[in-house]
């Protein structure tokens, strides 16, 4: 909790009246501040600096529970005429139970609600939950600006004449129910970390980033890896054989390659450490 700037060190208070002179604050300044009844004009300097800390801190790309709707309806047309074989056609019903229960916006300038969308159960629901979302975000980035991993496989897939797992939660498919409900996340934790593998935990997102990566596009098309990350889906285990007698050690990550202006879906390993990626979590 902030403390009054009257508790503040002699060199804090020091390098606050420096830091205000490089701006150009003068005398005259000093003295408007101290004047007005029972210090007003002090109350009106901190009020507006109180302002413009809130607006740092908002989110640029908040939705309205409307607006997330529409982009949720639109992609159960899009999907539907579009004749995805994984998507499950969503009723009005459920948009309705949505638009009931749906929580406030979040506050922080990284933090997201948005759908977790799951078809299917165990197995076979994780699969298809993966080509589902990587389908949509397919659609809405379109075929020159959209890259997937080959090495991002669902289901069984044979490697040298046998069938092996490729994809899992980490929670454990066994957790994979089919579902349409909100969540809210975190997009800029864990950015500092000694690995992926370290940091996450049950709270990671899996399928979850998938949704927001095509409900939020603008997010992914502005990835800078210094100011807004690109994400790993920790919550996933990617499965790459052929990498000597590891398994498992792999996740996935939603980054937009500026090269070749394509939002890519990529595998990476588990050790990974680049602050230009964070770890996201639901909250």
């Amino acid at each position: 909790m902030a403390s009054p700037i009257t508790k503040i060190g002699h060199d804090s208070l020091h390098s606050t009246l420096r830091v205000l002179g490089q701006a150009g604050a003068t005398t005259d300044h000093a003295d408007w501040m101290r004047g007005g009844e029972r210090g007003e004009n002090a109350s009106l300097l901190v009020r507006f600096i109180d302002e413009q800390m809130a607006l740092a801190e908002m989110n640029p790309y908040e939705m309205t529970v409307a607006a997330q709707l529409t982009a949720l309806r639109r992609a159960n047309e899009e999907e539907l005429d579009l004749k995805n074989p994984f998507w499950t056609p969503i009723g009005e019903e459920q948009f309705a139970r949505l638009a009931n229960s749906a929580p406030a916006w979040p506050k922080g300038k990284h933090v997201y609600r948005f759908f977790r969308i799951r078809f299917g159960e165990g197995d076979d629901g994780v699969a298809k939950t993966l080509e589902v979302h990587c389908a949509r975000i397919h659609h809405v980035f379109g075929v020159k600006h959209y890259w997937r991993s080959g090495q991002l496989l669902s289901g069984k897939v044979e490697y040298h004449g046998e069938p092996v797992e490729r994809l899992r939660l980490l929670n454990g498919n066994h957790t994979h129910k089919a579902c349409i409900e909100w969540v809210v996340a975190n997009f800029d934790r864990h950015r500092k970390r000694n690995s992926v593998a370290a940091v996450r935990s049950a709270k990671s997102l899996a399928d979850e980033l998938l949704v927001a990566a095509w409900m939020f596009p603008e997010v992914v098309r502005d990835m800078h890896l210094k100011n807004l990350p690109a994400l790993f889906a920790a919550g996933y285990e990617v499965n790459v054989p052929g990498c000597g007698e590891e398994t498992w050690r792999h996740t996935m990550g939603v980054y937009f390659d500026r090269l070749e202006h394509q939002a890519s879906l990529q595998v990476f390993h588990v050790c990974d450490a680049r602050s230009g990626f964070s770890v996201p979590e639901l909250l």
